[in-house]
């Protein structure tokens, strides 16, 4: 009796999804997009509990954005093409502070995402389904943003384990998605610079072109095509003391370098439709 069920769903879920993927691409790009990363965070919980045991926890998160990247591009046709991939080869820990658009920038950083590097996420993503759990098992640092007092405290913490277990960190310091349809940044949150300031270690800013030409899910767009993406060289910490106009400063220079590279590296036609 359960045979019947699961062949018909075996037979019919590729028919779908074929049918979605000729007449309706961003329906059928999003299914994937989310089937592959909940295989990945399903694979991420099992990793983090088995990983650890054998003294490869390095490769938990590594291997988990390396495998969405490439069930994504296969299925979605998104390539990342990524420079400045010495800079990530700086000696740990660094602080890797990436801009953020749209959710499918955990797929694009996947291209690139360095081993040993845990990263910050809101609160209120360790409840989702699949991908919190496996956050919440792979150490990833959770900071509520509704409570400064909270956050500072774990902002502190993860600074001390930065420096404790030799570990990088990945945070988006604009705090939350930007505008998809400007070319810019939000203003930069402070966390991460004292963070970085307070570990005494280097912070190297990645950039992802804007790919609002490719992904907009307000239009209900999502084509395959190709994507750049810039790592920095990074950013000395060293002297700079934790008081606000110090941090104010540092945020200030690497906001403005990472706007610069940002109008570089996005494609012409796209800068064109915003301004």
């Amino acid at each position: 009796m359960l045979a019947t069920p699961l062949i018909m769903t075996i037979v019919i879920l590729p028919l779908l999804l074929l049918l979605l993927r000729k007449f309706n691409g961003f329906y059928y790009r999003s299914i994937m997009t989310v089937v592959s990363l909940t295989i990945m965070a399903t694979y991420g919980m099992i990793a983090a509990l088995i990983f650890p045991v054998f003294g490869y926890t390095q490769y938990i998160n590594f291997t988990v954005a390396r495998g969405h990247y490439y069930i994504t591009k296969f299925f979605c046709g998104i390539k990342v093409v990524p420079e400045g991939l010495e800079h990530l080869e700086e000696k740990s820990p660094v602080i890797f502070v990436c801009n953020h658009q749209s959710s499918m920038d955990i797929m694009l950083f996947g291209a690139f995402y360095p081993k040993n590097t845990s990263i910050v996420a809101k609160k209120e993503i360790k409840y989702y389904p699949f991908l919190g759990w496996y956050m919440r098992l792979s150490n990833a640092i959770f900071l509520d943003r509704k409570n400064r007092e909270n956050a500072i405290k774990e902002a502190r913490k993860a600074s001390e384990d930065i420096r404790r277990k030799g570990v990088n960190v990945w945070v988006f310091p604009e705090g939350t998605r930007g505008h998809e349809s400007e070319v810019t940044l939000l203003p930069f949150k402070k966390g991460p610079f004292y963070m970085a300031v307070q570990a005494n270690v280097p912070i190297v800013p990645v950039v992802i072109a804007n790919y609002s030409h490719l992904y907009n899910a307000k239009e209900k767009r999502f084509l395959s095509g190709v994507v750049r993406a810039k790592i920095l060289p990074p950013i000395s910490t060293d002297g700079i003391k934790q008081e606000s106009a110090d941090i104010e400063k540092l945020a200030t220079e690497c906001r403005r370098q990472m706007l610069e590279v940002l109008k570089e590296i996005t494609p012409s036609e796209t800068m064109k439709k915003k301004q």
